[in-house]
């Protein structure tokens, strides 16, 4: 028997910085994401195999609770197999299960480290195949909360964001602590991301806005709170379905995010060639120094598309995934 489970990829579109300071963030699933294939092969081993992730792939194979493999292209794609690994024991130690004789096949659509949280649509996609296969029905709320787990086991630490957009699909309003839920969105939201590589890990971004809250802390609790303002406004044009409103609450966000100093030259390069081009906002998603870029783009998507690439920017057309995570048999 094999179970296939697809999750959606996330990108922040309001918030990002500042939910790490109990502000709330807005991030919305893709239609491009990560497919995860579960089945019992025999054998005592459990095997992870990672395959079209825009680099070239590796296999991860766990015998008696060692691991053997060949990893090619760098330590990216062995992190990515730990998260299906250990959420295949997450849901073992939780539900039960033989892990002997798991085979695990990813397939992605989305780049390795842009900040469009392929770790957590592994995980989710892993979660949801898993238990499936050992017939196990989780809610959709289980499934971001098991996964959110996997990324705390993996990272150290971890916002649910990722996780719950991924499972639950659609547009989500996080306020850490205090309230995660799906909002009302218009049907499409066209986005154009462009990613570049990153120069910094988020980890790194983090401590360095820390860092200047320590030497700072009235400005940058005031950055935060504009921010905070920015999510709540962008929530309303949401609901309405305002592009205009809400492409110029992303330019205020990008320069937000400037101040905070976790934005660069190259991700400045494409915001300002996507505006040039036609989009209504154009700001950094995720952690910055790099990674993604996001642009609303409505009826301009190609032109848009261009100009992010004339940046110097890998390109990937999107819009919203309203589904979430999605079982195959």
């Amino acid at each position: 028997m094999r179970v296939t489970a697809t999750a959606p990829g996330v990108v922040k579109l309001f918030g990002e910085h500042a939910v790490v300071y109990g502000k709330p963030a807005i991030a919305m699933a893709i239609d491009k994401g990560v497919r995860v294939t579960v089945e019992r092969q025999g054998g005592d081993s459990l095997l992870v195999v990672a395959r079209d992730l825009v680099v070239r792939g590796v296999a991860i194979r766990v015998t008696g609770g060692s691991i053997e493999g060949s990893v090619i292209d760098g330590p990216q794609l062995a992190k990515l197999a730990s998260y299906a690994l250990t959420a295949l024991r997450i849901v073992s130690e939780g539900y039960g299960g033989d892990l002997k004789g798991i085979k695990v096949t990813i397939e992605s659509q989305l780049p390795i480290g842009a900040g469009l949280a392929t770790s957590a649509a592994v995980s989710v996609a892993t979660t949801v195949a898993y238990a499936k296969l050992i017939g196990v029905e989780l809610s959709r709320e289980e499934v971001a909360k098991l996964s959110h787990k996997v990324e705390l086991t993996v990272q150290g630490s971890a916002s649910p964001m990722d996780t719950a957009t991924s499972s639950l699909g659609g547009v989500v309003y996080i306020k850490p602590g205090v309230e995660l839920r799906r909002i009302s969105a218009p049907p499409r939201l066209p986005v154009v991301i462009g990613h570049v590589e990153r120069e910094l890990t988020t980890g790194e971004l983090v401590r360095r806005v820390k860092e200047l809250y320590s030497r700072h802390p009235k400005v940058v609790d005031k950055i935060m709170d504009s921010i905070e303002v920015v999510v709540n406004e962008a929530l309303a044009a949401l609901g309405k379905g305002d592009y205009q409103l809400l492409g110029e609450l992303m330019n205020i966000n990008q320069g937000l995010l400037e101040a905070l100093g976790v934005s660069n030259h190259r991700i400045a390069n494409m915001v300002y060639m996507a505006r040039r081009a036609g989009a209504l906002g154009a700001k950094l998603s995720g952690g910055g120094g790099g990674g993604a870029v996001i642009a609303l783009a409505p009826g301009v998507e190609d032109k848009v598309s261009v100009a992010m690439r004339l940046a110097g920017g890998e390109v990937i057309s999107t819009d919203i995934n309203d589904q979430g995570v999605v079982v195959q048999h």
